[in-house]
C-alpha cells in the first residue's frame, strides 16, 4: 500500500501546471493576432487605404519631339517631376495595341493670316513635332467634394497640367479623363 501512495504523489508532481511563463506566451500570441487585425483593418480604415481603388488616368502631351514616344514603354513607372513621388504605371494605349504606350499624331501650330483668318499648319509627316496620348494606372479615391485624390492625398483633375518624368523622359501632360479600372 505504501507504494501506491508514493505513486500517487509522483503522478501529482508530474501533472502539468500553469505557470507565469505560459500566461506570458498566451498573452503575446493574443497581442500578435490583435496587431495583425489592427494593421489590416482599422489602420486601413483610418488612413483611407480601404477606400482606394485602381483608376485609369488618360492624358495628352502636346508638341513633343517625334522621337520621344520611342523612349516610353508600357509598365514604365511615372513620377511627379516636382517631388519625385510615384504617380502611376503606364498602360497600353488600347487593348488591341498591347505594346504601345503612346499614340501619336502630327502636331500643329495655329497662325493668323494677314487677312485675319486663322490657319492651322501641321508639321510634315511626323518628322519633327507630334502630339501624343496615353494612359496610366493610378491608385486613389474620390473625395467627398467630388475631386480625385491620387494615393488619397494629391488632388488631380481633368484639364490639369502636370510635369512628370519616367526613367527616360520628362514632359508636361494634361489630364483628359479619370475612370475607375474595370
Amino acid at each position: 500500500m505504501k507504494k501506491n501512495k508514493n505513486q500517487d504523489t509522483e503522478q501529482i508532481k508530474q501533472a502539468p501546471r500553469f505557470h507565469v511563463l505560459d500566461a506570458v506566451i498566451i498573452l503575446l500570441v493574443v497581442l500578435a493576432v490583435v496587431g495583425v487585425y489592427f494593421r489590416y483593418t482599422i489602420l486601413d480604415y483610418l488612413t483611407g487605404e480601404r477606400d482606394m481603388k485602381d483608376y485609369t488616368v488618360s492624358f495628352s502631351i502636346e508638341d513633343i519631339r517625334y522621337t520621344t514616344p520611342n523612349y516610353v514603354h508600357v509598365n514604365d513607372l511615372v513620377y511627379f517631376a516636382d517631388n519625385g513621388n510615384e504617380m502611376g504605371k503606364l498602360l497600353e494605349v488600347s487593348e488591341d495595341m498591347s505594346n504601345i504606350a503612346l499614340s501619336v499624331k502630327p502636331a500643329s501650330k495655329t497662325f493668323v493670316d494677314t487677312d485675319g483668318t486663322i490657319k492651322q499648319v501641321f508639321y510634315p509627316n511626323n518628322e519633327s513635332r507630334v502630339n501624343a496620348e496615353g494612359r496610366m494606372l493610378c491608385r486613389g479615391t474620390y473625395s467627398a467634394d467630388g475631386g480625385f485624390l491620387l494615393d488619397g492625398s494629391r488632388y488631380i483633375s481633368a484639364g490639369q497640367s502636370i510635369e512628370i518624368q519616367t526613367e527616360t523622359v520628362s514632359v508636361t501632360i494634361v489630364i483628359t479623363d479619370i475612370q475607375v479600372k474595370d
